[in-house]
């Protein structure tokens, strides 16, 4: 057999898989899910459709694609919680997260959403304060923004 048949023979089953990969890739499958609230480490709490308390701030995301907004509640040991607006039509790979400034572990939403990521909460507010980052993706860019509250410095 030569190498041109051996060719031959192999295209119909390399144009069958990428195929089934296309499909996958725009049919859906492998989509970012939501963060599941069972496995929020103590502390931490989420995500939900909305977020108790006051608000506290607005942080712009770069290109003002968006913005994260902060909640503060000052029952028990206070939370922040926090989400990501999306300012685009459609709907957008986008995150919020969240954590104690003093802690390296952290808590987020992040998927495909049409108008926001979380509410994200961290507890123990009233002694810690929280860092707070999020982005939206428009067109394969990420656009990011962030930073500390309840901080004195």
């Amino acid at each position: 057999m030569s190498r041109i048949d051996r060719i031959k023979r192999r295209v119909p089953s390399v144009a069958a898989v990428c195929g089934l990969v296309a499909g996958a890739v725009f049919g859906g499958a492998g989509a970012a899910s939501a963060t599941d609230p069972a496995d929020a480490p103590p502390g931490y709490a989420g995500p939900f459709s909305s977020c108790k308390g006051s608000p506290v701030t607005r942080m712009p995301l770069a290109d003002r694609v968006g913005y994260i907004q902060v909640w503060y509640d000052g029952a028990g040991s206070g939370t922040y919680c926090a989400m990501t607006f999306d300012n685009r039509a459609g709907s957008h790979n986008m995150e919020i997260r969240v954590r104690r400034y003093v802690w390296q572990t952290s808590w987020y939403d992040r998927g495909s959403y049409s108008t926001y990521a979380g509410g994200v909460y961290v507890s123990g507010a009233n002694t810690y304060c929280a860092e707070i980052t999020g982005w939206v993706e428009v067109n394969g860019t990420r656009y990011g923004g962030g930073g500390r509250v309840g901080c004195d410095d």
